[in-house]
């Protein structure tokens, strides 16, 4: 049979909390642990502050008017609960793979390749869509300054840098050479080293955070912000939020980001909660602010799709609060003649700082998920999950250097010769899925164990009638505890799939009865996990042995509802986002059973041999414990 026992072994094994934590053979050649919480922080917000700000702006106003800013508020509050579980593992476990060395331990070797394999598509195409973004920006301002009086340049070569159309103008098909300029330039920095690739992303960080603060500073001072423009603040009612929300998700990946770094943070217990929490927070603040004030300038209408921070401020230095309702105010108020004396230069000024600024906000987007994606393919390939070689650390920088350099050239080339833009709805599926399973990773995990215990299979052999009677008895506890965790495995996917389908039935159909069974479905299967009396009275009782490490609070409570905000906004998301992220998971998938499945590196341990039974991540008595802290 393709899929027999063995081949089920296989894909459900998972590794324990101590082999998870065991990064090094001891030939001293892991990642060197240099970041501060600080640095954290910046790179969280460096890494989501950037394309979602300055484009997601004006294509989510369209969808949700006004409202957008709940939009990204839901966004915000959403990861905030994803978020906690986050740092539960990343104080736990502080190595490299955020998201996949999390449900590698919780939920087993085949998941985890699946959510892998989600990051590298949150990761990889995101670098890519942000390079080809910065392209944009970057060889239209160099077009007006060549194009200036002061200049008077050709601009056909610059045009053919950013989009050239091969195959002719009526063709829309065109290719970005200037992107791979972008990627170039950032994979040079990272192969420095992790110290000197976070104080140059700090810096780009501290800049566009620093232009965005101008922009809310710009239309208070100027009086620009008009509550006519936040009526009606949901135009389209309360689904086209969710809606929103879903398209502007991915704008969020960046405390996946932070998690994907534990492996080079000084006191990972101490700094990890701080980065990934803190990051969000201000992420969220910084979203949800410039939001307002956007849609506060101007109409949704002459916001556009492109570049909407830009449009209103534009607008504000060219037209009154009557003339952009007028139905030419995009011709007019966007580009026409004007008298000097009606135009306000100093918002002319900010528009121009702006485009600077969102050139270095577009820049550290795509540097941090460079950064980002070796760390995956580095676990990996540690797991024979992937390729031996991104697993190999330069001796002096000690990156690695050889997964940094093939990502740079695989994300120029996506970026170059292929238009991404309009893979944010599957990119942002993807992500809501691995923050889906971090969630439930954290409530099979409290099932399954006590933090920093690993149950040895020879721990308990004793040649004595005592030592028996504890196998005997742990074996059995390690077998209820294996059923309570199935049991509630399951509930969990009816739980996810129930809520999912209720959005789809809210959002996209008039069927709310069946969305209302759907919520009494998922309802029923959240009390039947909640009340599993023994696996929480356990998590309770283990207190002791939580020890010093960050604990999400509210277990099962919080990644309960973090799962139902995915799954709300996952429903939300178009029919082409959910078949694109099939025809992903199908090629990942073939991968692994052609490639992972054989060169794992679990299939060499005893605990997977065929000699050897399975055994599951449970707790010992305590005065068993061994701990790995």
């Amino acid at each position: 049979m393709v899929f027999g026992r063995r081949t089920i072994k296989a894909m459900t094994r998972h590794k324990t909390l101590a082999e998870a934590k065991s990064t090094e053979d001891g030939s001293g050649s892991g990642l060197m642990r240099s970041l501060t919480g600080l640095d954290l922080v910046l790179y969280g917000v460096g890494s989501s502050v950037g394309a979602g700000i300055y484009v997601m702006v004006g294509l989510g106003a369209t969808i949700a008017g006004p409202a957008i800013s709940l939009s990204f508020l839901s966004c915000g509050m959403a990861c905030i609960l994803t978020s906690l579980g986050y740092a539960e593992f990343a104080a736990r476990i502080p190595v490299a793979g955020s998201a996949y060395t999390y449900v590698y331990v919780a939920f087993g070797e085949l998941l985890a390749w699946c959510v892998a394999w989600f990051l590298i598509l949150g990761y990889g195409f995101t670098a890519s869509v942000v390079a080809r973004a910065w392209a944009d920006y970057f060889g239209d301002l160099l077009i007006k300054v060549c194009q200036s009086p002061q200049v008077d340049l050709p601009t056909l070569w610059l045009e053919r840098l950013t989009e050239w159309h091969i195959f002719g103008d009526s063709v829309p098909y065109s290719f970005s050479l200037l992107s791979i300029t972008i990627i170039a330039l950032n994979t040079a920095i990272l192969l420095r080293g992790a110290k000197d690739s976070a104080t140059f992303g700090n810096a780009i960080t501290l800049m566009n955070i620093s232009v965005l603060v101008l922009v809310i500073a710009a239309g208070i001072a100027s009086e620009s912000i008009e509550m006519d423009n936040l009526r009606p603040f949901v135009p389209h009612h309360a689904p086209s939020v969710l809606q929103g929300a879903g398209l502007v998700f991915f704008a969020f990946i960046g405390f996946d980001m932070v998690a994907s770094l534990s492996e080079e943070v000084v006191h990972p217990e101490k700094n990890m909660p701080i980065g990934i929490v803190g990051s969000l927070i201000a992420t969220t603040f910084i979203y949800v602010s410039v939001s307002l004030a956007v849609v506060g300038m101007a109409p949704v209408d002459l916001l556009g799709k492109n570049v909407p921070i830009v449009n209103s401020l534009v607008a504000n230095a060219y037209c009154t609060h009557s003339e952009q309702l007028l139905h030419n105010a995009t011709k007019v108020c966007l580009g026409g003649k004007h008298a000097p004396d009606t135009i306000q230069p100093a918002l002319l000024l900010v528009s121009r700082v702006v485009q600077y600024g969102a050139i270095f906000g577009l820049m550290v987007s795509c540097f941090t998920s460079l950064m980002g994606q070796p760390r995956i393919f580095y676990r990996m390939a540690q797991d024979g999950l992937w390729f031996p070689i991104f697993a190999d650390v330069d001796p002096v920088t000690q990156v690695p250097r050889f997964g940094i350099i093939i990502t740079g050239i695989v994300t120029a080339l996506l970026a170059c010769f292929f238009p991404l833009d309009a893979l944010a709805n599957l990119i942002s599926l993807g992500t809501l899925m691995v923050f889906t399973f971090v969630n439930g990773g954290v409530i099979l995990l409290r099932i399954r164990s006590q933090p920093d215990v690993v149950a040895h299979p020879h721990q308990y052999a004793r040649p004595s009638v005592e030592g028996n009677l504890q196998q005997i008895e742990s074996r059995q506890r390690q077998n209820k505890i294996g059923e309570e965790s199935r049991l509630v495995a399951i509930l969990l996917t009816v739980y996810t799939a129930a809520l999912t389908l209720a959005s789809v039935l809210f959002t996209k159909t008039s069927s709310k009865s069946l969305g209302t069974i759907s919520i009494i479905v998922a309802t029923v299967a959240a009390i039947y996990i909640t009340s599993t009396p023994e696996s929480w009275a356990t998590d309770r009782s283990a207190g002791s042995v939580h020890g010093h490490h960050f604990s999400c609070p509210f277990v099962p409570g919080i990644p309960l509802l973090g799962i139902a905000c995915n799954a709300l906004m996952m429903g939300s998301l178009p029919l082409t986002a959910w078949l694109l992220c099939l025809a992903w998971l199908v090629l990942g998938l073939t991968f692994y059973f052609v490639y992972g499945i054989h060169h794992s590196a679990l299939q060499h341990n005893d605990r997977y041999s065929e000699r050897t039974p399975l055994v599951s991540l449970a707790p010992i008595p305590h005065e068993k414990v061994t701990s790995y802290s």
